[in-house]
């Protein structure tokens, strides 16, 4: 083999098919384990597939095809609020570092023939690769549990775990009082602690009626998400990016584009804050004051099902009401429009 071909197979093991096994993996391990911590996984991403459960069951949605493992995992809402806590969910982290060692030690063990020859052809290139791979891979996974706990919680995100604590114990958005990150006195936040950070600090603004506060927030967000993919977890910001774009700053282009990059997901998500979402883009954006009365009829509909926080429920609620009431005063509606032609 020349030494093109010998760099192309040991990439190919140790970065694709690796990374694809250990994401494998540590899905695996959360679908399983998972529950025994009080929580689930709520979405599945993969290859332009992305699988959502709604109401216990299970929807398909498609997005950008991309080759990147991706899931979410979230306090399970059905049970008691009293049944989530921080060291459940550490946990549960620890238990997938641990399988993805595992893994990495079976596959070592399984081909530990394949070490031991000197020369090695391009299949067992190929294997050994992949089995360094998930070794690494496994390393690295440890180096975020390590950095998370000893690290970024004593930074803006464990500020952001602390505020998400309080809204499961029952607080309002309202009485979190939330600052600009600026004005939050930690140094250097990455984009990350500010994207989650954004997810909750939009909430509070749009409690507190300070729409005005939402402008700086939205345009560093909007900038930050602008130079990369679409992300699973990114879809709470890119759904008050279409809110902010569509209420406080109109802008057809940039709702459009968010929408696009989102796919199927939003038009498939049967809960009260896409429903919301969706209903604003069609009063604000389209005009297409039917269609925008279906969202938030559909919106409180989904309100009824008591998924999400009681505090996430209140909000909802809280905007889904201001639209309607304006929705009363329109006489004389247009022709509905589908989300698929906008």
């Amino acid at each position: 083999m020349s030494i093109l071909e010998k760099i192309s197979v040991c990439a190919t093991g140790f970065l694709l098919i690796a990374v694809l096994a250990t994401e494998l993996v540590g899905l695996a391990a959360n679908l399983i384990f998972a529950p025994f911590f009080g929580m689930r996984v709520t979405t599945i991403s993969f290859f332009g597939l992305e699988f959502t459960i709604s109401d216990n069951k299970w929807t398909k949605t498609f997005h950008k095809l991309s080759p990147i493992i991706q899931y979410d995992v979230r306090f399970d809402s059905r049970k008691p609020v009293e049944s989530f806590s921080d060291k459940k969910a550490d946990m549960l982290q620890l238990v997938t570092v641990i399988a993805k060692f595992t893994a990495a030690g079976l596959i070592c063990l399984l081909f530990r023939g394949v070490f031991a020859k000197g020369a090695l052809n391009m299949l067992n290139l190929l294997i050994v690769s992949f089995a360094a791979g998930m070794v690494f891979h496994a390393l690295f996974s440890l180096g975020i549990y390590l950095y998370t706990n000893l690290v970024l919680m004593k930074r803006l995100g464990g500020y952001i775990n602390t505020l998400l604590k309080r809204l499961r114990q029952g607080e309002s958005f309202a009485s979190l009082d939330m600052k600009p990150v600026e004005e939050l006195g930690y140094k250097n936040p990455t984009k990350t602690e500010r994207l989650l950070y954004y997810q909750i600090y939009m909430g509070y603004l749009a409690a507190v009626g300070n729409y005005d506060g939402m402008r700086g927030p939205s345009h560093q967000a909007m900038n930050f998400l602008m130079d990369r993919e679409y992300f699973v977890q990114d879809t709470g910001s890119y759904y008050w990016l279409i809110f902010f774009f569509s209420e406080i700053e109109p802008n057809i282009s940039l709702t459009d584009m968010l929408l696009k990059r989102l796919g199927d997901v939003i038009k498939s998500d049967k809960d009260a804050n896409a429903k919301r979402v969706l209903a604003y883009y069609f009063f604000n954006i389209r005009r297409d004051f039917i269609s925008a009365q279906q969202m938030v009829d559909a919106g409180f509909k989904a309100l009824d099902s008591n998924s999400g926080l009681a505090t996430e429920r209140e909000l909802e609620r809280q905007l889904l009401n201001d639209l309607n009431e304006r929705l009363q005063l329109i006489n004389q509606p247009v022709s509905p429009s589908l989300l698929s032609q906008s």
